[in-house]
This record gives structure tokens, C-alpha cells and sequence, in this order.
């Protein structure tokens, strides 16, 4: 039912927009096309994910950390390592306007937006294939990068002249693309080598933007912009594009207690779930509420930029 509601709105705006474009012609004579970089801060929500890297009992089911084999002291709560929260980070983007009118204009937007998260810490007791290894200090790092796309209207509110304005800034139709990356290093000092694990996952969702900008010409050709809009969007999920596993990290044993994932293939769907050991068997853990993780897109997009008229 929801997806149906989406491909519904999208119909309607992508109507809109076509109506709207194809009105060039009355407005020949003011028609121009500008070109423009920009770069800013962006602060999407990440409200699921942010609380599941502060959240030692809550783990991403297929995490190269949460895959480790368990032991005793390695428990599900200690496997799943703590990590800052996503907060504030640059953004980069470029954008593309037709205008149309004096105070109506065609844009085409795309900004990218990426955050690195580090940790580290001490991994108690990793069994090895010949021997456990005791104390192996830990390195994670969770990559999120965010691509959005936005087909959508600019309109003057206040045009004092052919060189200043400022806009109604809409972003009607939008496509956001998530890419989360989670990397461990085991750093087996002692015995003289590393030991990495790689996940890769990806996903797609829906966007729209709303603010307001400024716009102040040099000349001609040249002029300088400032962008303040609030964006709406949601990854509902992702799926593993990849998964490289560590010498550490084997599939679960047949006879294991408890609901032990298997290892993340291709095409798997992210999951959460609130973890605890059960009893004081390794293998033995329990698993509830698993449900797919989404990317909360919510926030606030400051961006300042430089554009080229033609």
C-alpha cells in the first residue's frame, strides 16, 4: 500500500514538472541555464542507526564484528562494539537550472553527503583455528555515505533586481541512494599479522526537500548562492552488496544453541535485533524483534555555492 502511495505522488509531480517545463517557450526571451557548485553541512536523522551503535544490546545481525565466533567472555553484548553517534558532516553537490521565467526556474540537484565512525577497543579471547588468541585489540570503522537526487521548482519571493533575489526553493521529486560500509581490524600483534573483515550494503528510498535560498550576481556569467532547506526521506532498508570475513569469523556450527545467523550472502536484507547471552554456552544467544535496519533521512541542509550563467 505504501509503495503504491509513492508511485502515485511521483506520477503526479513528475506530470507537474513536465507541464511546467514544457512552458519554456512562452518565456524565450528570459530563458537561460545555469550551472552551479555547492558545498555545505548536512545532518540527517540516522535515528535507528545511531541508536544501535550506542545500544550495546542491539546489534546489526550481519556487523563483520557481531559475525566473530563467541565464546564465554565474548559475549553478544561485547561483540557489538560501541560507536559515536552520525552527527553534522560536508556535503557536496551540483546543480543545474533552467529558468523560465523571471521568477520561475527548472532545477536539477544532486548532493552527496559521507560520514566516517571509529572505535576501538580489546576483543577478549578470539579463537583461532590453532590456538585462542587472548586480548586482540580492535579497530572498527562504519562508512555511510548518502547519494540524493532532486527534480524540483525554484521561485523568486523577492527580486529587487536582475542581480539579487531570494527563492522558494522546492525539491518535489527526489531519489536518495545509502551506502553503508562496516570495516574490522583484528591487529594480531603477538603472532606478527592482521586480520580484516568487510561488509558493503546498500539501498534506495524516496525525498523531497523544502527551503529557502539567496542568490546575489557579479556579472553575466558569475554568481554566488546560500541554500538553507530542511530534507524529508527514508531508506527503509539495505541488502548486502558484499561480505569478506575474517579468519575469526566462521559460519555458525550445525549444532549451536539458540538462533545464530548464518553468514551474509548477496541480496540479504540489514537487520537489528535486541541480543543477550543465554546461560554460559558460546553459541547459545537469544535474538528478538529482528527487523530490517532503515536510514532516517530527516534533517537540515545549509549549502553555499558559486554559478555559472549561459
Amino acid at each position: 500500500m505504501l509503495r503504491l502511495v509513492l508511485i502515485r505522488k511521483f506520477a503526479f509531480s513528475s506530470f507537474f514538472l513536465f507541464l511546467f517545463f514544457i512552458s519554456a517557450p512562452v518565456f524565450a526571451e528570459v530563458s537561460k541555464w545555469t550551472v552551479g557548485l555547492t558545498a555545505g553541512l548536512y545532518q540527517p536523522s540516522l535515528k535507528t542507526l545511531n541508536q544501535v551503535l550506542q545500544t550495546p544490546q542491539i546489534a546489526i545481525l550481519q556487523d563483520p564484528n557481531f559475525q566473530l565466533q563467541p565464546n564465554t567472555p565474548f559475549r553478544p553484548e561485547v561483540r557489538n562494539i560501541k560507536i559515536p553517534r552520525f552527527k553534522l558532516d560536508s556535503a557536496f553537490g551540483i546543480e543545474a537550472q533552467r529558468r523560465l521565467a523571471p521568477r520561475h526556474a527548472f532545477i536539477i540537484t544532486v548532493n552527496v553527503w559521507e560520514s566516517v565512525r571509529e572505535a576501538n577497543d580489546i576483543a577478549p579471547q578470539i579463537t583461532g583455528i590453532v590456538s585462542e588468541l587472548q586480548d586482540i585489540p580492535r579497530t572498527t570503522r562504519y562508512n555511510l555515505s548518502i547519494v540524493q537526487l532532486w527534480l524540483g521548482w525554484r521561485y523568486g519571493l523577492y527580486v529587487p533586481s536582475p542581480k539579487k533575489q531570494i527563492y522558494l526553493d522546492i525539491g518535489l521529486i527526489g531519489l536518495s541512494f545509502g551506502q553503508l560500509t562496516i570495516d574490522t581490524l583484528l591487529k594480531v600483534a603477538d603472532q606478527g599479522f592482521p586480520i580484516a573483515s568487510s561488509l558493503e550494503a546498500s539501498g534506495w528510498g524516496f525525498t523531497t526537500r523544502w527551503g529557502l535560498g539567496a542568490e546575489y550576481a557579479i556579472n553575466r556569467w558569475l554568481a554566488f548562492s546560500f541554500r538553507a532547506a530542511y530534507i524529508y526521506g527514508r531508506v527503509r532498508e539495505l541488502k548486502v552488496d558484499r561480505f569478506f570475513p575474517s579468519g575469526f569469523s566462521t559460519p555458525p556450527p550445525e549444532q549451536a544453541g539458540g538462533n545464530l545467523e548464518p553468514r551474509p550472502e548477496e541480496g540479504d536484507v540489514i537487520s537489528i535485533a535486541e541480543v543477550s547471552r543465554l546461560g554460559n554456552l558460546p553459541n547459545t544467544e537469544s535474538r528478538e524483534n529482528i527487523r530490517p535496519l532503515p536510514l532516517e533521512l530527516n534533517g537540515v541542509e545549509v549549502m553555499l555555492g558559486i554559478q555559472l550563467s549561459f
